[in-house]
């Protein structure tokens, strides 16, 4: 990934390529949330749950193209993200909020 992020950032874009779902759910706190299609996840089993369910219906990679460091440790990322879902390839909009070094929330949106 050429753009500068926090390792944990790096760790879960090379997660979703590789389709390593356990390397996935470990990027993320134990009480974290991600929103993604008006729904919120909230757990790591719910986000396994989710990344589980996601992966399987509509398969697909996400490619960082920029990204933005905001206040606290606050991070948009906008990804190209590519599979077998209509409209594909999409830029989406990736808002991690960071704790303690793990993703402690994520909000996905076109």
């Amino acid at each position: 990934m050429a753009v500068v992020v926090p390792d944990v950032i790096n760790r879960y874009y090379r997660a979703v390529n590789d389709g390593d779902t356990d390397a996935f759910v470990d990027c993320f706190a134990e009480n974290a949330s991600v929103s993604d299609e008006d729904r919120i996840h909230e757990g790591r089993a719910a986000i396994r749950a989710w990344r589980e369910r996601t992966a399987a219906s509509s398969p697909y990679t996400a490619d960082p193209v920029s990204a933005e460091a905001e206040a606290g440790d606050n991070y948009v990322v906008t990804s190209r993200v590519s599979g077998t879902f209509p409209g594909s390839p999409i830029l989406l909009r990736f808002r991690f909020t960071l704790r303690d070094g793990l993703i402690g929330a994520l909000d996905i949106r076109p």
